[in-house]
């Protein structure tokens, strides 16, 4: 089975206060995002673990539950009352963070070693983890709800409370046989959007071997050539009968076409080199198509 995805964007229509809102929610994601990422620095070997059982772990680590009164790194430093699918959502947007910085720096680190045990020097700068954190939030099934054509719920934090939010959404509809995935909270200079991705599974095409023993099928094969056919293109059926045959000409005509004066005059209208004046390309220059 093969999956095909795409994102649908959706302009929101919403009161002015709104938009100090969202500013907020997105600034306390990035907070928490940041400070996942520095308690995975602290323990690099959650990586090694799967993401699930890495997520859990974390969430032992700073989340204060009755079973786990004392966590190492407490969450409730930053904001007390974080529910747990945004926790989770910043969680793993910090995961995947970790994992690209630190396989970005295993790279760098083996190609300085390759290269001072050959005697050079790696002019390559090591990878360093994010200065600034702008990630858009995204929400989990419950965190937003009432999804219709043209609104949506959003649960979002105001900046002293978490309140639900009715905002419109202007196009952008969802499309049949694709499920929904998490929304995320995009801002676009002055303006938030809402981007969702579409996931669609189908199943995959047969490999070439089953494909060329249909009947049906047909085949177009392209020669490249450096006389004057530029190409020769052919279809024909599976067990090799040509179908149609069509030469594309023109190559002579090309052929030295870089160091031709035409040629010079379209460089030197691009870059205008020697602070020559620049000279303008005339159609009758360049070769005419055949067919």
């Amino acid at each position: 089975m093969g999956k095909a995805t795409k994102t649908i964007k959706q302009a929101l229509c919403y009161q002015p206060q709104h938009a100090l809102w969202f500013e907020a929610h997105h600034a306390l994601f990035n907070r928490v995002a940041a400070f996942y990422f520095d308690v995975i620095n602290a323990h690099v070997k959650l990586l090694d673990l799967p993401t699930k059982e890495a997520l859990t772990a974390l969430e032992k680590c700073t989340h204060r539950t009755a079973d786990n009164p004392d966590p190492i790194m407490p969450l409730s430093e930053i904001e007390p009352n974080i529910p747990a699918l945004f926790r989770r959502a910043a969680i793993n947007t910090a995961l995947g963070s970790a994992r690209s910085f630190f396989s970005h720096l295993a790279r760098w680190k083996a190609k300085k070693a390759k290269a001072e045990a050959t005697g050079k020097t790696c002019g390559d700068r090591p990878p360093v983890p994010p200065r600034t954190w702008r990630t858009s939030p995204s929400f989990y099934a419950g965190m937003y709800k009432g999804r219709t054509t043209t609104s949506i719920l959003l649960k979002i934090w105001t900046g002293t409370c978490w309140s639900w939010v009715k905002v419109r959404t202007l196009g952008g509809d969802v499309e049949d046989g694709y499920q929904l995935g998490s929304p995320s909270l995009i801002r676009k200079g002055d303006h938030w959007a809402l981007h969702t991705p579409l996931e669609k599974t189908f199943t995959s095409p047969a490999n070439v071997v089953k494909q060329i023993a249909h009947p049906e099928t047909r085949i177009c094969s392209v020669d490249l050539n450096l006389g004057d056919h530029i190409a020769v293109c052919t279809v024909q059926t599976a067990a090799g009968t040509i179908l149609a045959t069509r030469f594309l000409k023109g190559g002579k005509r090309i052929s030295g076409f870089r160091k031709s004066a035409p040629f010079r005059r379209m460089k030197d209208s691009f870059i205008g080199a020697g602070g020559r004046e620049l000279i303008p390309l005339r159609a009758t220059d360049l070769p005419r198509e055949e067919t």
